[in-house]
């Protein structure tokens, strides 16, 4: 697919997200179950597919829109976004309220700005945030969110977006506390 089909592609499938539905996506790192973490509706199947409350993973379209989520920023939260994103590196940091409880774990919430362009035109469709976990059930493999998997999932998904498969590994996790950090998963 084209650059611009790719972006018309993720302007049809954020449509379906503000309308409160539930979709496969590409990531660079694992395929992923996306939702709209401004719509009730979306978040609840999201949390009905994964067999769980959360907390989820954020997926902005932009630093700049990761960076509002931000509590507070320290001089190693401004190096680590810098030299991380877009990338396959997801960041735990003290959160602002506001946005529902599926995305807060303890105050802090997991963000990251893909290294895909789609997943990112994905986000800034859908108001600059995707709630988002891998796509798979409570106790299963992740999934590829191709036809025949969409076709399994169709109870949960309303959707999918096509695209590139990423790296099939999970991404870094690393969590920041005011001026350190700590590597939860390399």
């Amino acid at each position: 697919m084209g650059a611009t089909a790719n972006k018309l592609a993720a302007l049809r499938t954020g449509r379906v997200l503000k309308r409160g539905g539930l979709i496969a996506h590409h990531t660079d790192t694992l395929a992923g179950a996306a939702a709209n973490p401004r719509s009730t509706p979306s978040i609840k199947r999201l949390c009905r597919f994964k067999q769980r409350q959360g907390p989820f993973l954020l997926l902005a379209d932009s630093a700049k829109t990761a960076m509002q989520q931000a509590r507070f920023f320290s001089p190693a939260l401004r190096k680590l976004i810098k030299h991380s994103w877009p990338g396959t590196v997801t960041i735990i940091m003290p959160a602002k309220p506001g946005l529902p409880k599926q995305c807060y774990a303890k105050g802090s919430m997991a963000i990251r700005v893909d290294a895909s362009l789609q997943t990112r035109q994905l986000a800034k469709a859908c108001g600059g945030l995707l709630l988002s976990s891998s796509l798979n059930r409570k106790g299963k493999r992740p999934e590829t969110p191709d036809l025949k998997t969409c076709y399994k999932l169709h109870r949960h998904l309303n959707n999918r977006l096509p695209g590139q498969a990423g790296a099939g590994k999970a991404s870094t996790i690393l969590r920041v506390w005011r001026n350190n950090f700590t590597i939860i998963r390399p």
